[in-house]
């Protein structure tokens, strides 16, 4: 063999040497960089929340319904004998007094029969009073005198009567009220019955409105509210009727609030709101974002406790107000979860963040 083929063995073979050496040797290989573990969940930072401190109030409950002014009382005011309209003695729009008259009949032939009448009782009576001596006496049959009798009780039902009668011609105001309208003119006649006005009593005045099935057994007579006119005026009144039967559509029942109105500044038909006081419980002001549905829907509000840990609370909704609404069934002071409380479960250790100017405030 040619040295030039032991050489190059040689160099092969000195190579696979050398790198053995190095993988297997003596020498320690660099130690390799340990990389960090990354933290469990439990070792993780708490999350952070936004949180406000609330304390409660005392809250007044109020059933509120909307209803409309009315008169207290109402009469169609019809005439009760026939004859030709010969006066008005009042107006549209007027006020009267009880007993003001309204409308007067024509006397025809009345005062005619009036004199008849008189006339004929008192011949009557001249009669009877005869008829009582002879009978005494034994010169008259007991039931002749007994007919002469009862000619004078016909003849006092007959004046009676036409008395009536002509009383009737005058249609006077049967309490003091408003005179709605005039529905005859002068010379128009009429019949037995027929309507020639509306009279309206204004003093008091009723707010009118309808409630649930389920409202009505918090109310009771006497109790005192307020409503809200259209025209923002507000107005105290007491709660003078409950109604017993529900209404057969809308299975709701009739309320009246009577209001005090003698100076007659509140007219019938007016939108307004009844506010009726029911209870007052204790009760926080929240914005309503703070709102959260447990897994069965029950709804709460998330806090957080002393331990910074969070807790669902469930509440009952009060009252809506502008800005916020008032929710009650919780302690008297909390620590509400205002941003985050959807990211964080009931249980969860958090790291509640204090927002200036974040607390929540309202006036009852």
């Amino acid at each position: 063999m040619k040295t030039s083929h032991y050489l190059a063995i040689a160099l092969a073979i000195g190579a696979i040497v050398w790198v053995a050496s190095g993988q297997f040797g003596g020498e320690s290989a660099p130690e390799s960089t340990q990389t960090e573990p990354s933290p469990t969940a439990e070792q993780a930072a708490p999350a952070q929340v936004r949180v406000a401190p609330s304390t409660s109030q005392p809250y007044t409950v109020k059933l509120v319904v909307t209803g409309r002014t009315a008169a207290s009382r109402e009469l169609a005011l019809r005439v009760e004998t026939s004859g030709r309209i010969e006066e008005i003695a009042a107006n549209e729009g007027d006020q009267l007094e009880e007993g003001a008259l309204i409308v007067r009949l024509s006397d025809d032939d009345r005062n005619e029969r009036l004199s008849r009448a008189q006339s004929l009782l008192e011949q009557r009576r001249i009669e009877a009073e005869a008829s009582a001596e002879l009978a005494e006496s034994g010169w008259r049959a007991q039931t002749s005198d007994a007919g002469a009798r009862a000619e004078l009780q016909n003849a006092r039902a007959e004046l009676a009567a036409i008395q009536l009668d002509m009383a009737r011609t005058e249609i006077a105001a049967p309490f003091a009220g408003a005179l709605e309208s005039i529905d005859v003119e002068i010379g128009d006649v009429v019949d037995v019955n027929t309507q020639i006005g509306t009279l309206y009593d204004l003093d008091p005045i009723l707010v009118i409105a309808a409630v649930s099935e389920r409202e009505v057994g918090y109310l009771t007579l006497g109790e005192a509210g307020s409503a809200k006119l259209i025209t923002g005026a507000t107005v105290d009144g007491t709660l003078r009727f409950i109604g017993k039967i529900a209404e057969p559509e809308t299975r709701t029942f009739r309320i009246e609030l009577e209001v005090p109105n003698p100076d007659l500044s509140l007219p019938a038909g007016l939108t307004a709101d009844i506010e009726i006081p029911l209870a007052t419980v204790p009760a926080h002001f929240v914005s309503p974002s703070v709102l959260s549905l447990a897994d069965d829907g029950t709804l709460g509000i998330k806090i957080v406790d002393d331990d910074n840990i969070v807790r669902f609370m469930p509440v009952t909704v009060v009252a809506d107000a502008d800005d916020g609404i008032w929710i009650a069934g919780l302690p008297a002071s909390i620590t509400v979860i205002t941003v985050g409380h959807d990211y964080v479960a009931a249980g969860q250790t958090v790291d509640p963040v204090l927002v200036e100017g974040s607390a929540f405030s309202q006036q009852p």
